[in-house]
């Protein structure tokens, strides 16, 4: 085994970036959703998730379209956490993806994890494979705990 040098912490900027990656992913949402639900073009969420500074007002919005409180991107370019919204305001209703859009936002973060962490390909390998198993069986427990209510439905 091996052991890979220590790595200083990420620049404010880029830390917020992966913070966002993962909050998307924690939501189950798209690109073009978050665009939406804050107001912002496209070409913005790209600078910002590439670690480019933006105005105050497109954090602002962008802390509503991501459910996090405000005052959250500061806290995360400070070097602290964010604070989810527990109030519901303007919370939508997100539905739990489908196995195949849960596998490709898996993808999406596990590879931007893997450039992080310098990864080898034989790691990567073996992480993507547990995400997948994980996944799988969540799904399937999911999946079997509805089968079991529609089966106790049924005796009633």
């Amino acid at each position: 085994m091996y052991s890979r040098p220590m790595t200083a912490a990420p620049e404010p900027h880029v830390r917020l970036a992966q913070y966002i990656e993962r909050r998307i992913a924690a939501l189950a949402l798209e690109y073009a959703e978050v665009c939406r639900r804050a107001e912002i073009s496209d070409e913005t969420l790209g600078k910002i998730r590439k670690g480019m500074r933006a105005r105050g007002s497109t954090y602002r919005k962008l802390e509503r379209a991501l459910e996090w409180e405000q005052g959250s991107i500061a806290a995360i370019l400070e070097g602290g956490e964010p604070t989810a919204r527990d109030d519901g305001a303007d919370r939508q209703a997100v539905a739990r993806p489908d196995p195949s859009q849960e596998l490709q936002l898996a993808q999406r973060l596990l590879a931007a994890t893997v450039r992080e962490m310098g990864l080898t390909p034989e790691e990567a390998d073996e992480a993507w494979r547990r995400v997948r198993l994980e996944i799988e069986a969540t799904h399937r427990s999911h999946h079997g705990d509805i089968e079991s209510n529609d089966r106790n439905d049924r005796a009633v």
